[in-house]
């Protein structure tokens, strides 16, 4: 079994219904204002660049109304990238093909969760710079930089369990140190989402280079 799929019930969840009270039901309303516009803004800007008050006037609410739903901007993107990363992930893992040998199947993993990704570039690396190099502010810092490490090590885990399948499988030797090949993986990943956005490429333009890279990884660990 592909165990990945177990992972991704966790990270999506239904949504739940908004709450009968009317107060409650405003608050709720306001809450995914304030995510929506946080999420754009990230997006457009980044997260150095969007303030509290810019996330408010786009929602179309006070700075109180922000600080009634959230502590801080901290609080305020993890929420974002969240529900982001979930959703990116659950596109990677559904494009889990057994049809395709592994260094296919692996390709094309990653290339579908890049076309998830490719319209919040921005937000996406923000999260990652965050999370290499502790960026965050305020008291919440410390439990906002572990849960930005947590979801952005997710990729290396939907990874680790295709090659684990792969291994179960008999595609791989038993041998095969699958984790080791997972970080490798995951580092490729974001070196390749790094490069293009620094030429101004799309994510699509590195199918042959990612192409290369997964076959070199993969024909490795076969030789292990």
């Amino acid at each position: 079994m592909y165990q990945a799929y177990e992972l991704k019930e966790k990270l999506v969840q239904e949504e739940a219904s908004l709450p009968l009270g009317a107060r409650a039901r405003s608050k709720e309303l306001n809450r995914l204002k304030i995510l929506a516009s946080a999420k754009a803004l990230f997006r457009d800007r980044g997260y150095e660049s969007a303030t509290l008050r810019d996330i408010a006037k786009e929602a179309g609410l006070s700075t109180g109304a922000v600080f009634a739903n959230f502590a801080d901007k901290n609080e305020i993107f993890v929420k974002v990238v969240e529900e982001e990363t979930a959703r990116v992930m659950t596109a990677m893992i559904d494009a889990h093909d057994t049809s395709r040998p592994l260094d296919d199947r692996l390709h094309h993993q990653v290339m579908t969760a890049y076309a998830a990704a490719e319209e919040n570039v921005k937000l996406i690396l923000s999260a990652f710079v965050m999370n290499w190099s502790g960026n965050t502010n305020g008291e919440t810092s410390e439990p906002a930089q572990a849960e930005i490490a947590r979801l952005t090590d997710l990729v290396r885990q939907v990874v680790l369990e295709t090659l684990r399948h792969a291994q179960a499988e008999k595609e791989l030797p038993a041998s095969a140190d699958i984790a080791h090949g997972a970080e490798i993986l995951e580092d490729l990943i974001f070196s390749n989402i790094r490069r293009a956005y620094r030429e101004g490429q799309t994510f699509a333009s590195t199918t042959d280079r990612l192409r290369f890279q997964v076959s070199l990884i993969v024909s490795g660990l076969k030789a292990a």
